[in-house]
């Protein structure tokens, strides 16, 4: 209300990391009867890339920004300091436009990227008002987490497997940007984008849709052990 920011100045930003091949996502694999356990072939890395998506209320995104491990330069596949000085020219870039000289307000979660000294000075010289989730929060506060990041790996995963099926080419980093593309525009659709938002309280501003059962502390579990009673004097029995 201070700034007078708009739904079309409201953006959220937040990393999601995504493993070159494989992944953590459940399929059903089909195969033939007689075949006891079906498989599907991947490659075995496990090189972490992230990638940094951003979302407006007005349901659009900015192109997404992508984070490989270098192999000369000691950088890992995940944010620092001055990557994320470096990714606020480029929201700054990207926004600008529609901006047209009013303030823009970015939501993002509290890693140490986002509150440097150097990422909030370009902040505050362009006319962008950076706030924090609330910590341990964002499975509740982030709309990229409660909702955008599940479907951008879905189709992730059918492209990656679409391009294994026809060219028989695993993904990695000289086809990832092309693999990332594709799963990117058919996942962050408008109504996509906005559910974000709505679904999390932040646009139309709504405080209502997160309740106390969902702000409570984790329940307490039974700390007590089971273990199995030996059967016999050996030492591994015993033991176990």
């Amino acid at each position: 209300t201070k700034y007078k920011i708009k739904e079309e100045n409201i953006y959220a930003s937040d990393e999601v990391g995504i493993q070159a091949q494989g992944g953590g996502e459940r399929e059903y694999v089909f195969g033939p009867r007689t075949k006891a356990v079906p498989y599907q072939q991947r490659s075995g890395t496990r090189e972490n890339i992230t990638t940094i998506v951003t979302i407006c209320a007005d349901g659009t995104s900015t192109p997404p920004a992508v984070i490989f491990k270098g192999n000369a330069y000691q950088q890992k596949g995940w944010t620092d300091g001055e990557i994320g000085a470096s990714w606020m020219k480029l929201f700054e870039n990207a926004t600008r436009v529609k901006a047209n000289g009013e303030y823009r307000l970015l939501v993002v979660d509290g890693h140490n990227s986002h509150y440097t000294v150097a990422f909030l000075l370009l902040a505050h010289l362009h006319m962008v008002i950076v706030i924090c989730y609330v910590a341990h929060g964002t499975h509740i506060y982030q709309g990229l987490d409660v909702v955008v990041f599940a479907v951008l790996k879905h189709y992730l995963g059918v492209e990656r497997d679409a391009l294994l099926r026809t060219t028989g080419t695993a993904i990695d980093k000289g086809n990832f940007l092309q693999i990332i593309s594709k799963a990117y525009v058919t996942a962050l659709t408008p109504e996509l984008i906005k559910t974000a938002f709505r679904k999390t309280g932040i646009w139309p501003f709504n405080p209502n849709v997160i309740t106390a059962d969902m702000l409570a502390p984790s329940k307490e579990t039974s700390i007590q052990s089971h273990l199995p009673v030996p059967t016999s004097s050996q030492p591994v029995q015993i033991l176990a």
